[in-house]
């Protein structure tokens, strides 16, 4: 009887062995009819929203380490950037001015210091510094997408309404540019090198700017248009979807996002994460008031700067002396009280 049981219990587990290969093979995976649209000649990046805590702590850290004598003159402006980055602009702005930075070799940190005044609202400051820098603006530069943007902010705070009916950027699509190859240099001169230097443009305003836009807004708009004509679908729908974050109300924006997305739907073109490129605000937590700063002037003119401290200084004494000249005041008075004690019990 036992093995009977046995034997009728192999049975089944054979059974439903064959009957689980079965479903297996008759499994069919389909696969999805949607691809990923190609990007080769121009694909965004990450934007920066914020800046990373640890990133920002270890590199004060880097230069608190090094003795006062030794920082260079980068040292000096990563530590103007790395000051704007945390947010304290006075004195970022106190660094970069007698710095004096040059434009030319030094770019990043002069659009670091241009960023102080477009943040500050001060936008007539930042018009005046880049007519100094560059009088004879290039079209589609880094300066003249900066200039337009400007320019628009002081359009849009006289007239609040002003976006509405006004373009940021003024970028007419070309058409001449249809029939060159991606890869002849002046389609690369003319489209790919344009889109990159407003790419950099929009991302150090980003990194810095979290509140609704309408200026922002149109210029992605704007930039999207470009993206479409000559270049991708799906990249166009990244710069509207930004542009849709900084106007979530804009009904333009919103008929091309839909536009652009029934584009792709019937190409087939998987649509973008976006966030994948528009990440969460990281904000930055660093105590900034523990920072102290100290300027020294050389014989030479030239301006030294000390390295941050993490510690607040002590308040000064609200007496005018040493207090240790109260506890050896104190000391002689008790001894002097015990020497006129002790005469009084010999007498």
């Amino acid at each position: 009887m036992l093995h009977i049981k046995k034997l009728f219990f192999l049975l089944i587990l054979f059974f439903v062995a064959n009957s689980s290969f079965g479903l297996r093979d008759s499994v069919k995976y389909i696969n999805s009819p949607y691809r990923q649209e190609s990007t080769p000649h121009f694909q965004f990046g990450q934007f920066k929203r914020g800046f990373s805590n640890n990133l920002l702590k270890n590199q004060l850290d880097s230069l608190e380490a090094k003795p006062r004598i030794q920082w260079s003159r980068l040292d000096s402006l990563k530590f103007a950037q790395i000051s704007l980055e945390t947010g304290n602009k006075n004195l970022s702005k106190f660094y970069f001015q007698n710095l004096k930075v040059d434009y030319k070799h030094e770019e990043d940190y002069w659009f670091d210091e241009l960023m102080i005044d477009y943040l500050n609202e001060d936008y007539h400051r930042a018009l005046d510094k880049i007519k100094k820098k560059s009088p004879m603006t290039l079209e589609f530069s880094k300066i003249y997408f900066f200039k337009k943007i400007i320019e628009a902010e002081i359009q849009n705070k006289a007239d609040d309404k002003w976006y509405k009916e006004n373009k940021v950027l003024n970028w007419e699509i070309d058409t001449s540019l249809f029939s060159l190859d991606k890869d002849d240099p002046k389609f690369q001169e003319n489209v790919i090198m344009p889109i990159k230097n407003l790419e950099y443009v929009l991302d150090k305003i980003i990194a810095y700017v979290y509140e609704d836009d309408p200026i922002i807004a149109n210029a992605c708009q704007e930039m999207a248009a470009i993206i479409e004509a000559h270049l991708s679908l799906s990249q166009a729908y990244i710069a509207l979807s930004l542009g849709r974050h900084y106007n979530k109300w804009d009904k333009d924006i919103l008929a091309d996002v839909k536009a652009v997305k029934a584009k792709m739907t019937q190409k087939k073109y998987k649509i973008p994460n976006f966030r994948k490129y528009f990440p969460r605000i990281e904000y930055w937590r660093f105590d900034y008031q523990m920072l102290k700063e100290e300027i020294i002037l050389e014989k030479n003119d030239s301006t030294e700067y000390i390295i941050p401290k993490n510690m607040n200084e002590k308040p000064p004494p609200t007496i005018s002396f040493p207090p240790q000249l109260i506890v050896v005041g104190g000391i002689f008075v008790f001894f002097l009280l015990i020497l006129i004690f002790l005469k009084t019990r010999k007498k």
